[in-house]
């Protein structure tokens, strides 16, 4: 009867610790994190995930009499952090795309015009939202939640659940990948943010040549059209841009994880 015990307590310890791990990427990854999804519905896929990982990662190697509160706690929040990290590496990209659709926005003068993210349930330039679904259909189509998955299995061998708080190197490394979500926001806007900065210094150069000219009148028009071509061109780089983004962010969980 112990035996048994045992057995089903390893069971349910694997599948705590799983559902915890699966649950925090859930809450940070996009459309699961998104606010018109329920809570309810993030929780029973993540429930079933961890349902079809728990024969396939390592079992817990913790005795039932080992175990306490404190110990349990501190084993989840080390699960918590692990999560967070492989969140994060999906999140950054999405970020960067936002930051892109609200500077290319901003210069376009959609700033007065923003409208909810339903993704997210703050306001956001039409352009933010734009990018943000293009750039999900993207990461599915190149088979990114795949990717996330196998990530996420192959954290339980380089990480298992008996491991301590992370280093200092781990949160360096973390910290450097969340600080380049502006890094790809610039560049993916930058065609927009380029073209536009020429066209407000012709207008600037243009009103002061010919006071007698209303630019301001014309340049809302003018500014809009420009921008949205460049929108095309963007989204049209985009592909390849998601491609490499994707890429560094499975790098980055690859080479980060070890330093845990």
């Amino acid at each position: 009867m112990n035996e048994l015990l045992n057995l089903a307590w390893q069971d349910i310890l694997s599948f705590l610790f799983v559902f915890v791990r699966i649950g925090i990427i859930f809450a940070l990854v996009p459309f699961f994190s998104a606010e018109v999804i329920a809570r309810r519905i993030t929780a029973v896929i993540a429930f079933f995930l961890s349902l079809v990982l728990v024969p396939v990662v390592p079992a817990v190697g913790i005795a039932m009499e080992s175990l306490n509160v404190i110990t349990l706690i501190v084993l989840l929040l080390h699960e918590m952090l692990i999560g967070l990290c492989l969140g994060l590496a999906i999140n950054v990209i999405f970020a960067g795309v936002q930051i892109a659709g609200e500077v290319a926005g901003f210069q376009m003068g959609f700033a007065i015009v923003n409208i909810v993210d339903p993704m997210t349930g703050a306001d956001a330039p039409v352009t933010s939202n734009l990018l943000y679904i293009v750039a999900f259909l993207l990461f599915l189509s190149f088979g990114g939640h795949h990717m996330l998955i196998k990530a996420l299995v192959d954290s339980y061998y380089i990480i298992p659940v008996e491991a301590g708080f992370p280093d200092q190197k781990y949160l360096l490394a973390v910290l450097s990948y969340g600080a380049r979500m502006f890094l790809l926001g610039v560049k993916m806007a930058a065609p927009a943010i380029g073209v536009l900065l020429l066209l407000n210094i012709s207008f600037a150069l243009t009103a002061r040549a010919i006071p007698q000219m209303n630019v301001f009148l014309m340049s809302f028009p003018l500014t809009i059209a420009i921008g949205l071509l460049f929108m095309i061109v963007i989204i049209r780089m985009m592909p390849p841009f998601m491609n490499h983004a994707i890429g560094d962010a499975f790098t980055f969980v690859k080479s980060a994880m070890p330093l845990f």
